[in-house]
């Protein structure tokens, strides 16, 4: 390949928000594995089956298009599959639970020990949730409650609180910790006290000296019978919820704005919810499966702030045909919302009236709004305050929903964005307003933008394919000249991979290609970075991406976090590499476009300062290249240009925890007579800086 540079620029500067990210709630146990929380289901819930649309989105089916084909209960058979997927039971003590298959009947409650006469079972009781633990101790020894799945790190100490009452028997309870599997001897135990007829709040603190898997275990007296609910087990280095670990990957990775709390689960969600501290359980209607609420507006705040970006909130816009429906397709929308056989919708099994209401809707989330970046003369502001944060959140970007033409026709959509908009810059007149282009077509998007476009500050689009960009940001740009206004594009929720991609993405005779295999590889991972070069192309009439997700999809994210750490995965280095990059504006390689499929990519820009070149060039195939790059038009000196190259040695190569197969390694290339001649490494992304010379 032979390129000539010119002194020409694609368009204005790069925005720094590429690399962005999305955090789902409710969804592929994404914020669980980054929370602190230890327990799972520690508030003795019945357990939920996830929903179709999970499974699928799992690809747990042996053929996705046959539904009553085998659906896949052992998760740990998929390559990335790590222990924060686990789904730990609690178990009658003594006793050991071992793995747990996820099935539509599990209940991850083994009642009966194997060895006392020590039961446990879920009682009806809303003191947290609905539903409590019963632990019934005949035996003439102790015995209780326990769970295992704790992993635990010397020079750490493990906060255990609770809420348990007695109902028969006397003596004190023990909280301890015993190595998983043994269930003889604890290595750390803790006295309690004894719990009162009514809830008594116990704690305590527990340590280790060896690194390693244990059990935790309630400890109850013998012949005694009591109540537990509302457990938590949690490490004193925590960071606002979250697992130290998440958030030291997270500051790597150094996404600068991330989406949250969906996606789909936006939908539903009220984030009142997610706030205080007396927060319930719920079921998570669109997803299945339990939504903690432990994880909501100040700890995902909290944690962009802590690696170094800011929050794009998807608000839940209320609508009539929300109450009984996750989706309605078009020829029903105008059909009778209280009507359950509306033809082809489908149900979400519960009545959701709360979230039929428009009106009512853009006053929750106006609220939000308050709660986020009031001051303390708001009762938002006292509200944030009381729950231990003073100083507003001050968080810029609202997007409307997600996947609207679930339930909205395309203009009745639009009119929802002005109301919301309204209630909520009457809140605050500084945040940006997000309308999703996506769903409807371009020609609606017209229609749409001469409805709210002078309420709306940003587009929320998805996909990745160059010619639509182009298409809408002509869209963006005739109605901008016509009404003098500014609006950005945005994609908040993008997957490197389509269906017509799959076969150029995996090696030859592979026959392995469905999503989830593809997601954690370092083809898909290639795949993501010719996309970014593209934004990149653009400059800051693309403001940030939001890649999906941000942790724990089954490897279709940027970190994972298992409970030994946390580890950056294939995308993830892709990502990072892109928020870091020194390209600052791109210059034009005359006479060359790239196309996605390309298999070698190079792509050419200034840094900041005016006073070097960045080199970037990708080679996605498996097979060495060659480049000639032709940069007579600019004034640098011969010589070794420094820079780093990411690379793998095969397309399917992928990072696990402990086992580091994409890394980046320190690179250079050769400049003389201002050409560079350089071999393109096969299966690699690179960045080289060279430096310009002053004109003599």
């Amino acid at each position: 390949m032979e390129l000539h540079a010119a002194r020409a620029y694609h368009g204005t500067p790069i925005s720094k928000k590429l690399a962005s990210n999305f955090i789902e709630l409710g969804y592929g146990l994404q914020a669980e594995g980054m929370a602190a929380e230890m327990f799972f289901n520690r508030s003795f819930e019945p357990f939920y089956p996830y929903r179709l649309i999970n499974k699928l989105w799992f690809d747990l089916f042996e053929d996705e298009n046959d539904l009553s084909s085998r659906c896949e209960t052992d998760w740990r058979v998929f390559d990335w599959y790590h222990s924060s997927y686990e789904h730990n039971a609690w178990f009658a003590f003594p006793g050991t639970a071992g793995f747990q298959e996820i099935r539509d009947d599990s209940t991850f409650v083994i009642e009966d020990s194997p060895s006392a006469d020590v039961h446990i079972s879920l009682v009806p009781d809303d003191r947290h949730g609905t539903h409590a633990m019963r632990v019934t101790n005949n035996d003439c020894g102790e015995g209780g409650l326990a769970q295992d799945g704790k992993y635990c790190f010397p020079g750490v100490k493990y906060r255990f609180t609770g809420l348990v009452k007695r109902l028969c028997g006397s003596g004190s309870l023990r909280a301890a910790l015993y190595r998983e599997g043994v269930t003889e001897e604890p290595v750390y135990v803790c006295n309690l006290g004894e719990a009162g007829n009514e809830y008594t709040p116990l704690c305590a603190e527990l340590a280790v000296e060896e690194e390693g898997r244990y059990t935790f275990a309630l400890l109850t007296p013998p012949n005694s019978v009591h109540v537990c609910d509302d457990f938590s087990l949690v490490p004193d280095d925590a960071v606002r919820g979250f697992k130290k670990s998440a958030v030291e990957e997270g500051r790597y990775l150094s996404p600068r704005v991330i989406r949250w709390p969906g996606g789909c689960f936006a939908s539903f969600y009220d984030w009142r919810s997610g706030v205080g501290g007396n927060r319930v359980p719920s079921y998570s209607y669109f997803w299945g499966g339990y939504q903690y609420n432990d994880i909501g507006t100040d700890e995902l705040v909290s944690y962009a702030e802590a690696v170094g970006g800011e929050s794009m909130i998807c608000v839940n816009m209320h609508h009539p045909l929300k109450r009984y429906f996750d989706n309605v397709p078009p020829q029903s929308q105008n059909g009778d919302p209280n009507d359950k056989t509306l033809p082809d919708a489908s149900l979400h099994g519960r009545d959701l009236v709360q979230f039929s209401d428009l009106k009512k809707g853009a006053e929750e989330a106006a609220a939000w709004v308050e709660y986020c970046n009031g001051d303390l003369s708001t009762e938002g502001g006292r509200m944030r305050a009381a729950n231990g944060r003073e100083k507003p959140y001050n968080v810029k970007y609202w997007e409307m929903d997600n996947e609207c033409h679930r339930w909205f026709r395309a203009e009745e959509y639009a009119e929802a964005c002005v109301l919301y908009s309204k209630a909520m810059k009457a809140v605050d007149p500084t945040v940006k307003i997000g309308m999703i282009s996506y769903c409807y077509g371009n020609e609606a998007l017209k229609r749409m933008l001469e409805i709210a476009g002078e309420h709306i500050d940003f587009l929320a689009d998805r996909g990745f394919e160059e010619g639509d960009l182009r298409t809408k940001l002509s869209i963006l740009s005739d109605y901008d000249r016509t009404h003098g206004t500014a609006i950005k594009y945005c994609n908040t929720e993008w997957l490197p991979l389509n269906g017509a991609d799959v076969r150029r993405l995996v090696p030859e005779g592979e026959t392995r290609t469905n999503k989830c295999f593809l997601f954690s590889k370092w083809s898909y991972a290639l795949d993501a970075a010719s996309i970014l070069l593209m934004w990149q192309r653009y400059g800051e009439r693309i403001d940030f991406i939001n890649f999906n997700n941000l942790a724990n999809t089954h490897a279709q994210s940027a970190i994972e976090t298992p409970k030994e750490g946390a580890f950056v995965p294939a995308s993830g280095m892709i990502l990072h590499r892109f928020a870091v990059t020194k390209a600052y504006r791109t210059l034009v390689l005359a006479d060359y476009h790239p196309k996605r499929n390309d298999p070698i990519q190079v792509q050419l820009s200034e840094d900041e300062s005016g006073e070097n070149l960045v080199l970037n060039v990708l080679n996605r195939s498996e097979t060495d290249g060659a480049l000639e790059l032709d940069l007579s038009e600019f004034c640098v000196g011969d010589g070794e240009c420094g820079g780093v190259i990411l690379s793998g040695s095969s397309l399917l190569s992928m990072n696990r925890l402990n086992d580091t197969q994409i890394a980046e390694h320190p690179a250079s290339v050769t400049v003389a007579d201002r050409r560079v001649k350089m071999t393109v490494r096969r299966l690699s992304y690179a960045e080289y800086v060279i430096p310009l010379r002053k004109a003599d």
